[in-house]
């Protein structure tokens, strides 16, 4: 072989030799690169995960944090809840003092021989009872405050075909005197039978009322065998009355003309269980003054 092809073959392979040792520098090279970024990405990734594990646990913390401020406003929601409903009731209380006290006590007393009103006593107001509802539109008086219900009554009544008229209401002390002694004069001591002294009659109250039909007018003793007296007997308690003298009561003889107002509530009680006025105990009675004018 020619030596100058010789020498060229060498050159070549001397060439070929150094790129080679070259791409192996290269590729160690390399390989040192990619093993420090592993060692990196390995040391970065244990640092993350580090990281997000104490991330984990500070979100635990702020959740549970989370759920016991939830609970304390939950309790706090109670609490101001509860507050208000004590103050509601507290305010109801209040309202419902107030009202008592300036409800007159003695509406709801038991008069008849059990307690008294004195000569000064009047009720807090008095109205005209409308004449149309008054037999011969003779002038009579009722408390104010229980009027209306009065005559709901005797309208409610007329539309039924049983119209009621009204033959006397308040009556003052001083009148009633009057009225006992003339009662007296003419039946003895036998007008204690139907008759209350003065102090002791309910109309003194202003809330007691003596009916009568149309048809009987001024003579009423016989009212209980007439048609208002028997729609009476059923309706009156939903405007309030309750008749104050049946029959067998221990105060005066049977009056079924004489009926006092004494409030929905109470009328509408004593007419479900069939009770008497005069039955119940005082103290149950005047459970029912704040309400009587409802």
């Amino acid at each position: 072989m020619p030596r100058n092809i010789q020498n060229t073959l060498l050159a070549i392979a001397l060439v070929a030799l150094a790129g080679l040792s070259y791409g192996y520098y290269r590729l160690y090279e390399q390989r040192d690169a990619l093993e420090t970024n592993i060692a990196y990405l390995t040391s970065t990734l244990a640092t993350t995960e580090k990281n997000l594990e104490e991330m984990t646990k500070n979100s635990q913390g702020l959740l549970d944090a989370l759920a016991a401020e939830q609970q304390k406003a939950g309790f706090l929601q109670e609490q101001a809840s509860t507050y208000s409903l004590a103050v509601q009731r507290l305010s109801g209380t209040v309202m419902n003092l107030e009202k008592l006290t300036k409800t007159d006590p003695q509406l709801l007393a038991k008069y008849s021989k059990v307690y008294f009103l004195n000569e000064n006593y009047t009720p807090a107001s008095l109205s005209l009872i409308s004449p149309a509802l008054v037999f011969q539109g003779k002038e009579a008086y009722f408390h104010t405050q229980a009027l209306r219900h009065l005559n709901e009554l005797v309208r409610a009544s007329q539309s039924a075909g049983a119209e009621l008229k009204i033959i006397s209401g308040y009556r003052s002390f001083e009148t009633q005197k009057d009225l006992k002694s003339k009662y007296k004069v003419t039946y003895g001591n036998g007008a204690n039978t139907f008759s209350a002294e003065q102090g002791y009659s309910e109309h003194q109250l202003g809330t007691a009322v003596d009916f009568t039909s149309v048809s009987l007018g001024a003579s009423f003793e016989k009212f209980d065998a007439t048609t208002p007296f028997f729609w009476l007997t059923e309706n009156a308690h939903i405007y309030g009355f309750v008749l104050s003298y049946p029959k067998r009561n221990a105060y005066y003889i049977y009056e079924p003309w004489h009926w006092r107002y004494v409030g929905v509530e109470l009328a509408t009680k004593l007419k479900n269980e069939k009770k008497n006025f005069y039955d119940i105990d005082q103290r149950d009675i005047n459970e029912y003054l704040m309400k009587i004018f409802d």
